[in-house]
């Protein structure tokens, strides 16, 4: 990336943190927080998952859109999403962002998720992952992307939607935020956005690139999920791994992080990633191995543990 490109990504953020600033101001009403179902697929109708959100405290749901046990069959989504949603919103709660497996247009079921996704009034859906390939050079890659995310951007127009890609700690690609932000740099953020974890940012950039990461994303980050862990070597001596933990136990500097959402305008989805031990709840299963009220408590307390944060930092 040369020096021409880099200013060409300052220009767009600056514009495009503009025009977010106009919609957004910093007294937007408080930020809402949705559970994340793929802790709850322990849970299967509609109706159970929603009373185990509400007596947690959550907001709303983002609903997983993948092959079981994930809630909504993708192959069905016509059929189940709708039905899923409006059980779900009947209980007060929201739905404005689903989980898919979709990477691109040519995705399986994309266009039909989107297409029931938009009709029951949902805005934003989880979109990735790209990988890179040893041995080409990372930029080159990179501009391959493009036409492939310029043909999703155009789904998600004719739809109305905002896919927010996820990030990881790794090799992938997104993990660096700038690299994928250099595919991004031209398409508009209510379009493709990222999908900003700040755990697995955090991981990726612990001494504190995520902060200079997370602003020059800023107008492009569509959705944050938020989880906490930190870093211990792996049994072979030499990987070092993630060690989930709830939220305020880990390296996460979860203040920061609010802080800087706060400063520029975050007004996306915002949900919890409980990965940290809890019966299997963590890992998606459809079964738990601890009493219901013991995983469920667990992830009410980093409902709290959020809400405190986000009080401190003026968006709740």
């Amino acid at each position: 990336m040369n020096r021409r490109e880099l200013l060409k990504i300052g220009a767009g953020v600056a514009v495009a943190t503009a025009t977010r600033a106009q919609q957004t101001p910093n007294n937007q009403k408080t930020q809402k927080i949705d559970a994340y179902s793929r802790h709850l697929q322990w849970l299967r109708s509609p109706d159970e998952v929603a009373e185990a959100a509400l007596e947690m405290g959550y907001d709303g749901l983002d609903i997983t859109v993948r092959a079981y046990p994930g809630h909504v069959n993708p192959a069905k989504v016509g059929q189940e999403l709708p039905a899923f949603v409006d059980a779900v919103r009947k209980h007060g709660l929201q739905v404005v962002a689903i989980t898919t497996n979709i990477t691109d247009a040519d995705s399986p079921n994309a266009e039909d998720i989107l297409r029931a996704a938009a009709s029951v009034g949902i805005t934003y859906y989880w979109w990735g992952t790209f990988r890179y390939e040893a041995g080409k050079p990372v930029i080159e890659q990179l501009d391959t992307l493009k036409p492939r995310v310029a043909k999703l951007a155009a789904l998600n127009e004719k739809y109305k939607m905002t896919a927010m890609y996820h990030n990881y700690a790794g090799t992938q690609v997104g993990s660096a935020i700038w690299d994928f932000l250099y595919v991004l740099k031209n398409f508009d953020p209510k379009l493709v956005g990222f999908h900003y974890d700040i755990g697995h940012a955090t991981n990726a950039g612990g001494g504190g690139t995520w902060i200079n990461n997370l602003r020059a994303a800023g107008p492009y980050i569509a959705g944050v999920s938020v989880k906490d862990s930190y870093l211990e070597k792996g049994q072979d001596g030499r990987d070092w791994r993630p060690h989930y933990t709830p939220l305020g136990q880990g390296n996460v500097q979860l203040g920061q992080f609010v802080a800087i959402l706060n400063e520029i305008n975050f007004s996306g989805p915002m949900e919890i990633q409980a990965e940290y031990p809890n019966g299997g709840a963590e890992n998606a299963q459809d079964k738990i191995t601890l009493p219901r009220e013991q995983v469920l408590g667990a992830m009410k307390k980093d409902l709290q543990v959020l809400r405190a944060a986000l009080r401190q930092a003026g968006l709740a």
